[in-house]
């Protein structure tokens, strides 16, 4: 019992017959080697968690696995194939054998920028092909014949591609990023990968293939060519080609594109010239997304029966809508959250005036309304109110007014005067209503319907 013991310590196995069945199993951060031996678990004797440290590396891991097992990236980075500064490639990637079922989370697959095709060692890492027995030219990066989900998963900055060695040859890599098996994606990003020599599959073989609340985009040469592929409410975009020629995805409906060669046709499947995407960060989770822009199409266009729980960061999606794409956009409880309040209002029919609000401590709120009085002189209006459920109410608002920039930076001559009321009512977490009346008679009373404009990256809020 103690050697075991010890060995759970060492997050390692100290035989091959000792069994993590229904076991957690920690990884130490960039350890492969333990984490390869818990993964080879023979089935019946696998861990049926396997954690990895909270935004660890594992670089060169090589992982074969026959059983049932759960990874739990925890945000870590798992590229299973590096260049090193010598151009040799470490690693052949992910097996999922024949009855074998890998579920990964939380996981980033993210490798570097290339900056040239003929330097090998600006090569990004990748996750490269997992079957010493499958020729070099044909290598998929994740051999599956079993199943395998990807839950909250984020695989970007990967090559595939021909590349000179330093010896004067070349190493030639292709096939797909997926080969074959039941393949699931949920809540998955796949963006600025490169295919650099003609076009790579992104499944390769004859793999069944669903695919949930996914953002593929802005990839090169990276493309649907096989298998049989069913997609809903995702977000297929600004990749140099997507659908090879007689390839049709089946539509689960819901879905965003700018490719009509994909045949997407089913509920709210839209064609669009700009899905109005953002970066790629993590914008408040641990994996990494491509965040959509307030005045993205996808906002609120998902099949709403289809909806999942929850987006790539683990926020809520709304209960009476959600988007396409791995994220949610302002995603959590469903309900005006106490930081869901928080971000930038404006009237869309009248624009040019906005209403910033940011939640404080103690059931308070600053609100600040960037506007004009009657005569048409700029008005900063500011005040702490109390909050009560979606009401904010401003008791005591002040206005500077007077004030001169000097140059260098200098403020002169502004005062701070009692300006009047305001009251901020929200009715959900995009629209918003604002009530004033002041004592000034260039304003008077009166008020506005506002809409969100923007959040506040990492403010949990939807519909």
């Amino acid at each position: 019992m103690k050697n075991e013991l010890r060995c759970m310590a060492a997050l390692a196995l100290c035989s091959t017959s000792y069994a993590w069945a229904s076991g957690v199993v920690r990884i130490a951060d960039g350890d492969c080697a333990a984490l390869a031996t818990a993964s080879a678990s023979p089935a019946g004797k696998e861990p049926s968690l396997i954690i990895l440290a909270r935004n660890g590396h594992y670089v060169g891991c090589m992982l074969e696995m026959t059983g049932t097992i759960v990874i739990d990236g925890a945000g870590a980075n798992l590229p299973a194939e590096q260049m090193d500064s010598q151009g040799n490639f470490t690693g052949f990637g992910i097996h999922v054998a024949q009855g074998g079922s890998l579920t990964l989370r939380n996981l980033n697959m993210i490798g570097t920028t290339q900056t040239s095709s003929s330097d090998p060692k600006s090569a990004s890492i990748r996750v490269q092909g997992p079957k010493p027995s499958i020729a070099i030219g044909s290598d998929p990066k994740i051999f599956v014949e079993g199943n395998l989900v990807l839950d909250s998963v984020s695989i970007a900055f990967n090559t595939t591609d021909i590349i000179p060695t330093p010896e004067g040859g070349v190493f030639v890599e292709g096939g797909g990023l997926f080969y074959g098996g039941n393949i699931t994606l949920r809540n998955v990003t796949i963006t600025a990968n490169i295919g650099q020599e003609g076009y790579i599959p992104l499944f390769a073989g004859t793999p069944i293939v669903t695919i949930s609340h996914s953002t593929i985009a802005n990839n090169q040469n990276i493309v649907f060519n096989a298998g049989n592929i069913s997609i809903g409410n995702s977000i297929i975009t600004g990749n140099t080609h997507t659908c090879s020629s007689g390839v049709h995805l089946t539509s689960l409906g819901g879905n965003v594109t700018d490719d009509a060669s994909c045949g997407l046709a089913g509920t709210n499947d839209r064609v669009v010239s700009n899905a109005s995407l953002l970066e790629l960060d993590t914008h408040g989770g641990v994996v990494k997304n491509v965040a959509l822009r307030n005045d993205s199409p996808a906002i609120g266009n998902a099949v709403v029966s289809n909806c999942e729980a929850t987006d790539s960061r683990g926020f809520s999606r709304g209960q009476t809508a959600c988007d396409s794409g791995a994220y949610e956009f302002g995603g959590d409880s469903g309900q005006i959250s106490k930081t869901g309040m928080s971000g930038l209002f404006y009237n869309p029919a009248n624009d040019g005036h906005y209403v910033t609000i940011q939640r404080l401590h103690d059931d308070t709120a600053l609100v600040i309304w960037n506007t004009f009085d009657e005569n048409g002189v700029p008005a900063w209006l500011y005040g702490v109110g109390a909050v009560s459920g979606q009401s904010i109410h401003v008791g005591q608002v002040g206005r500077n007014s007077g004030g001169k920039l000097l140059p260098g930076g200098d403020v002169v001559g502004s005062h701070a005067a009692l300006w009047g009321t305001i009251d901020v009512n929200l009715s959900d977490c995009y629209s918003a209503k604002l009530s004033y009346n002041s004592s000034d008679p260039n304003f008077g009373s009166g008020s506005t319907p506002l809409t969100r404009r923007a959040f506040l990256d990492g403010v949990n809020c939807a519909p």
